[in-house]
């Protein structure tokens, strides 16, 4: 090539480049705009609002199962000479859109490496599956009627392409929730098993090697995530370290039944790493304990890391809710070890997740129900810890936590009580808690402590009141006569189904607002009394209980049994 036109090419290059950089600082001066408008039009509104079997789909979701859906029909009719090719075609575009499901038997590992969101991840697990789906059913119907309807099941290539459909099929429909709430491990298991099977399936029908390269590509995907997988297990589990293994100590809160025995509450589980890692808020491990019980070995669990620290952890903390499986043969031993703990051996994986950059938010509303206390811990942390070093820009940090009875509340309240001690910077106390307790009270509000940051009422939250008066500004001091402009508000969000769908139509409303919603990964199944909005304004502030002004808001319980005295002294 002559010199000048590589000149030529390099000057113009330049030049290229220089006008993509402008157009890329003019388009990010609209990028908020452009954000403002996809999550108030797109990601927000629900085309299906939420069923028992289905459910939410958003705009957004339900666009991109439209545009799945019209590039694989375009793809499949594009310039074809007969039926007989589409069929084909289908069979290939559906090997096609199964090599992503059938890479990795974990969906954590496919959405780190991708950085998603776990849910996102798994709606496009979910989309390429059914399109998967219908494209092999277009192509056996298409081979059917190709052959004069005449469909031999005697011929093994034929028998294994119907068993790799019905094993396709049966995975959609057990699929469903109501499955997976009904017994998740024998469901997962379930789902690997029937996805192996179906790839079995396939490659059995399958005739040439050319027809199988798709396979060989999921398969060598599989592989290579398989391989990283446990390269990264075996590192962080301690390979090669002189601490050993991992070690979960496990102690419960526990409360009287009325049949004279113990009420699980909660488990608490910490975990003696061999070597520290870097835990960011919001992230979950998956955890392996096979000496819980005679089938524990099969079980793997995801659960929230509730410790937070800005270097790497030497122990990581989960706060458990009991629900079936793993944490039901955790309960068989509160008995036992009532006032001590209980040690085990745990592996684990991750952790996974994404976390949300919470420093760059003015005001921070924190929302949780139930057990969704234990995904938000770490980002109010982390939130305290920023104000206290003026690395984050939160001047406000207001945690409202509806619970159905006071037992409920025990768990979590040293928690709140180390954020309560950490939140003393210059007198700042930018963290307010409200507590909804349903049961167990007998006023209906009081404050603890000198300072009032603790709050606790006999009600169910009117949440569309408190997220319109968080995001008005008005609850933050500013400098009379200086240019302090109000800043964007983060509405972050731990709970049951109902009150999120709740939520998500109240920010929509107030999107503009330059409000922003973060669901986190982990969101509580739906227990009783918490599936409720008040829809009666809330009441004010101001309203004060003077008999509780002796005790301290960092002492605000300390222990079960302080709990029990307070409990009796404030008649609730």
């Amino acid at each position: 090539m002559d010199i000048v036109y590589i000149y030529a090419i390099i000057a113009s290059s330049i030049f290229v480049c220089l006008s993509l950089k402008h157009c890329l600082s003019f388009l990010a001066q609209w990028k908020s705009l452009l954000s403002v408008i996809y999550h108030r039009h797109l990601v927000l509104p629900c085309v299906i609002h939420r069923h028992r079997f289905c459910g939410p789909w958003t705009r957004a979701g339900v666009l991109l199962s439209l545009l799945c859906a019209f590039l694989n029909i375009f793809s499949i009719f594009f310039g074809i000479g007969s039926w007989n090719e589409s069929g084909s075609r289908a069979g290939k575009l559906s090997l096609i859109n199964l090599i992503f499901p059938m890479s990795a038997i974990h969906l954590s590992y496919s959405a780190d490496i991708l950085g998603i969101a776990l849910s996102t991840c798994q709606k496009i697990h979910r989309i390429t599956g059914w399109t998967a789906l219908a494209l092999m059913s277009f192509h056996i119907s298409m081979t059917v009627q190709a052959r004069g309807f005449t469909f031999s099941l005697r011929e093994l290539p034929n028998l294994f392409a119907i068993l790799a459909a019905i094993s396709l099929l049966i995975m959609i429909i057990t699929s469903n929730r109501w499955f997976r709430q009904w017994s998740y491990e024998i469901f997962l298991r379930g789902h690997q098993f029937l996805a192996g099977f179906c790839v079995y399936s396939t490659w059995q029908h399958l005739k040439s090697s050319r027809s199988r390269l798709y396979l060989l590509i999921a398969l060598g995907l599989l592989g290579l995530n398989l391989l990283l997988q446990l390269t990264t297990l075996l590192y962080r589990n301690g390979l090669f370290a002189r601490r050993g293994s991992p070690r979960a100590i496990v102690t419960f809160s526990t409360n009287k039944a009325e049949n004279s025995g113990l009420l699980v509450n909660a488990i608490h589980i910490r975990i003696s790493l061999p070597r520290p890692i870097r835990v960011e808020p919001g992230q979950y491990i998956n955890i392996w304990m096979p000496s819980v019980s005679l089938w524990s070995w099969t079980q793997s669990h995801p659960f929230t890391v509730v410790s937070w620290s800005k270097d790497a952890q030497n122990s990581i903390e989960l706060l458990v809710q009991p629900c079936s499986g793993l944490t039901a043969d955790l309960c068989r031993y509160a008995p036992d070890a009532a006032g001590s703990s209980l040690s085990f051996l745990a592996l684990f994986t991750g952790p996974h997740g994404l976390s949300e950059d919470v420093g760059r938010y003015e005001t921070i509303l924190v929302l949780a129900s139930g057990s969704g206390i234990a995904a938000v811990i770490p980002y109010l942390k982390k939130t305290i810890y920023g104000y206290n070093t003026c690395t984050s820009q939160a001047r406000r940090l207001h945690l409202v936590w509806q619970v159905e009875s006071i037992d409920k509340m025990t768990p979590a309240l040293a928690m709140l009580n180390n954020l309560l001690k950490d939140d003393i910077m210059d007198d700042g106390y930018i963290l307010h808690i409200s507590i909804y307790v349903r049961y167990g009270l007998e006023q209906n509000i009081f404050a603890v402590g000198r300072h009032k940051r603790v709050r606790i009422y006999r009600e169910v939250p009117n949440y569309r009141a408190i997220i319109s008066l968080e995001t008005s500004g008005d609850l933050i001091k500013r400098l009379p006569n200086t240019c302090d402009q109000r800043g964007d508000t983060l509405v972050m969000i731990s709970a049951t189904d109902s009150l999120r769908d709740h939520v998500r139509d109240t920010i929509r409303e107030n999107f503009h607002k330059g409000v922003r919603i973060s669901e986190q990964e982990y969101q509580p199944i739906m227990e009783s009394g918490l599936d409720q909005c008040s829809k009666t304004r809330i009441k004010s502030d101001s309203t004060n209980d003077t008999r509780h002004s002796e005790w301290d808001e960092l002492t605000l319980v300390g222990s079960n049994e302080k709990a029990s005295r307070m409990q009796k002294k404030s008649t609730y």
